[in-house]
């Protein structure tokens, strides 16, 4: 077989509790990983559009972020995206879609003083991590 000894020993450790974990892990990986695209789909935005931000719908539009960002159905995760009035700064958030089922981290994606962005994440019982 190809699982190895330590996923062995994990899997009869944790029984069926290895597989609901599995799951989880596997979407906040999904969800730090849209994370970093979005991150990165602003970042091209930006440098096309005289440093203006976009919000989700424009994103997708320009061929930057996949369509399954508006739905939680592909990786357990609500995603939001708040672009300033001004449209030089935004933060996005990540949520569980359901807490404890598809993920237990909330993700808050935001830029840093030096124009970088920031990736933060916690356990707060399925709620956005507050700005």
């Amino acid at each position: 077989s190809d699982v190895c000894s330590s996923d062995l020993a994990k899997i009869k450790k944790e029984g069926k509790r290895y597989f609901y974990t599995l799951r989880i892990e596997t979407h906040e990986d999904e969800a730090r990983a849209m994370m970093d695209r979005v991150s990165k789909a602003q970042l091209v935005y930006s440098l096309q559009n005289g440093g203006n931000y976009a919000d989700i719908p424009s994103l997708i539009d320009a061929g930057l972020l996949p369509s399954d960002i508006q739905s939680s159905a592909s990786t357990g995760y609500n995603y939001a995206l708040n672009v300033a009035g001004d449209k030089r700064s935004y933060f996005a958030t990540a949520v569980p879609a359901d807490y404890n089922k598809s993920g237990k981290l909330s993700f808050l994606l935001e830029l840093d003083p030096k124009g970088g962005t920031r990736l933060t994440s916690k356990d707060l019982g399925g709620k956005p991590i507050k700005r």
